[in-house]
C-alpha cells in the first residue's frame, strides 16, 4: 500500500470517527435541550405563582399527556430534586435559585457541545477534500500505470 493509500484510509477512518462524535454530540444536544426546555417550564410556573401567592389552578401532569386540574393554596416551600431520588424542601426564592443554576449550566453544556460540533463539522470538511484530492491522485496513478 502507498504512502497515499495508507493516508487516504487514516483519513477516512478519523471522518467516520468524526462524523460518530457529531452523532453522540447531537443526541445530546436534544437530550439537553429537553431538560432545559422543563427547567423553563418550571421556572415560568414558579413565577406566576410567586405573582398570585395562593389559589392559582394548574394543571399536573399525571403521564402519557393526561393532566389532572389541582389549586395550589399556599406558595411557600418547594421540593427540589438533588439526583438519585433525593429531594429536599427549599424556600422558594432557593428554589428557583437552585433550578435557575441548573438552567444556566444546561444551556452552557449546549453552548459548549454546538462549537464542539462545529469544531468537528470543520475538521470534517477539511478530510473530505483530502479524501477527494488523495483519491483523485491515487486513480490518475492508477490510469497512468495500467497498460495501454
Amino acid at each position: 500500500m502507498s504512502s497515499m493509500e495508507e493516508t487516504l484510509t487514516r483519513a477516512v477512518a478519523e471522518l467516520q470517527a468524526i462524523e460518530k462524535a457529531v452523532a453522540e454530540l447531537q443526541a445530546r444536544v436534544a437530550t439537553l435541550r429537553a431538560a432545559l426546555t422543563e427547567y423553563e417550564g418550571a421556572m415560568s410556573l414558579l413565577e406566576e405563582l410567586t405573582k398570585h401567592k395562593e389559589g392559582v389552578r394548574v394543571l399536573v401532569p399525571i403521564g402519557g399527556g393526561n393532566f389532572l386540574q389541582a389549586e395550589i393554596k399556599e406558595v411557600g416551600n418547594i421540593r427540589v430534586s438533588l439526583g438519585a431520588g433525593v429531594v429536599i424542601e427549599q424556600t422558594l426564592e432557593r428554589g428557583q435559585e437552585i433550578i435557575r443554576k441548573r438552567r444556566e449550566n444546561i444551556a452552557k453544556a449546549i453552548e459548549l457541545h454546538e462549537s464542539r460540533i462545529l469544531q468537528y463539522a470543520q475538521r470534517a470538511e477539511e478530510l473530505r477534500r483530502l479524501i477527494e484530492a488523495l483519491s483523485a491522485r491515487i486513480r490518475e496513478k492508477q490510469q497512468q500505470t495500467r497498460p495501454g
